[in-house]
Order: structure tokens, then sequence, then C-alpha cells
């Protein structure tokens, strides 16, 4: 029988996977009411209520004065970008996709793995012809995005399998893999020649071409995407090289190993 004090812990462990749920399902949306966020939570309105005014003290969320609806506060924004800043290649990779994109004329995304999945964390060239709804702070799947599969061609074969243990593996479009074999035998060919693709995998009508760069203290520190419009496809030869160059150049810059 557990003692007061396991209790108690147990109680506050609770309330705070509670609370996480909150923030994770308001940053979904620019704002919710107390009815629609206590059925999006599973949670009695009263708990919620309690735990909403609990996040607005800590300066986490805020309600808007008109609507009484609640929305993350930018408090969490300035939390998440003090992480970014601590990344030590960051400033090194901006300055090199932004004089990427403006050579090239297409759209380059910077990305790190956060728990499974990419997070766009720069962008430059939000060009129109490239229909990708991407945008700084955005997440999508590793095992469908051009970057993604980059980042996981770095990683041992059980590595790979302990991840497809973890995700479900869905169809974005009709050209997504979803069948383990097929992802080994993709990753494989990434390693080989040094580059992924994403060939309408994530969305219709964007083709991207992704690689990984490194640092003096891990092998994939991040990696550059450049995203296309299907039509620019047959020139992928040019943008392949193009962010292989980019990749490499970040890697020497930061002290890693270029293969």
């Amino acid at each position: 029988m557990a003692t007061r004090e396991e209790q108690g812990v147990t109680s506050k462990v609770q309330s705070i996977d509670r609370a996480v749920s909150i923030i994770e399902t308001l940053s979904d949306y620019p704002s919710l009411s107390l009815n629609d966020l206590s059925d999006k939570v599973q949670l009695h309105k009263a708990t919620t209520h309690r735990l909403v005014h609990s996040l607005i003290e800590n300066g986490l969320i805020e309600q808007i004065e008109d609507t009484k609806q609640y929305r993350i506060s930018l408090r969490m924004f300035e939390l998440g970008n003090k992480r970014v800043q601590n990344i030590d290649f960051l400033n090194v990779a901006k300055s090199n996709i932004r004089q990427l994109s403006q050579e090239i004329g297409q759209t380059v995304h910077l990305v790190i793995e956060d728990r499974d999945e990419v997070l766009y964390v720069d962008k430059y060239g939000d060009y129109q012809e490239s229909k990708m709804r991407s945008k700084i702070g955005l997440k999508a799947p590793l095992y469908c995005t051009a970057v993604g599969k980059a980042i996981l061609a770095t990683r041992e074969q059980s590595e790979v399998d302990s991840y497809w243990g973890r995700i479900t593996a869905e169809k974005k479009t009709e050209y997504t893999i979803t069948e383990l074999n097929h992802f080994h035998e993709e990753l494989q060919h990434i390693r080989e020649v040094g580059y992924a693709l994403d060939d309408e995998e994530f969305e219709y009508g964007v083709f991207c071409v992704g690689c990984v760069f490194s640092s003096y203290k891990e092998e994939a520190a991040g990696a550059v995407s450049i995203s296309l419009p299907i039509s620019e496809k047959e020139r992928k030869s040019y943008y392949i090289q193009k962010a292989l160059e980019c990749a490499e150049k970040i890697t020497q810059l930061l002290g890693g190993k270029w293969k």
C-alpha cells in the first residue's frame, strides 16, 4: 500500500502530465474555449480550469480578454527560442542556407531531430512556386521527409528498427514508404549516395532534397533541405549538388567529418 508521500508524488506527476497535455493541445490551435479544451484533453471542466489557472499564473498560457478563450503565451516561444539558441550550429548554418536560397531561388530549410520527428528551426525563400506548407516550428515525420530519411540513414539498423516500432508509418501520399524492409533499402541507398529525396512522399506537388551535416560533437547535428515544386524535378542533379555543397560547408565550419 502506497504511503501518503508516495501518493502525493503520484498526484503531482499526474498534474504535470495533464498540464503538458493542455499545453500541447493549445499549441495546435489559435485558441480554445474551456469547454473545447476540456473535451480535447479528456478532463473534467473543473480540473482543466484549475490547471489552466496555474499555467496562466506561470505565464505559459494566457486568456484572450474579448473571447475568454485560451492560447499559448509568447513565453513558450521565448523558452523554446533559448533552447534553439543554445544549439551551436544554428548561427553557422543559418547564414549558409540563406546564401543557398538566394543563389538557387528556392526554399531552403534547416532542421533538427526532436523526439522521432524533424523540427524546422529556420527557413529562407518562401517562394510561391513551392507549395510546401512549412514554417519555423513545424514538425514532420522522419520516415517520409528527405531530411528525416537523411538523419535516419546515419543510424544503425537496430536503431531504425526501434524507431519504426515507436511510430505508426502512415501513408501521407501514395508514394510514402510504409513497409520496413523497403525503408531499410531506401536508407541503404541514401548512405551510398550521401543524400535523400522526398518525391511527393510527404506532400503532393513537392520534391525535396535533404542532406545531413555533422559537427565535432555528433554525426548528424542537423540537416538541410531544398524544397521544390515538382516541375523542378528534372533539374534534381543541380539541386542535389547544391545541397551537398551546403551541408559539406556547414560540416567543415563546425569541425565535423564529411564523408
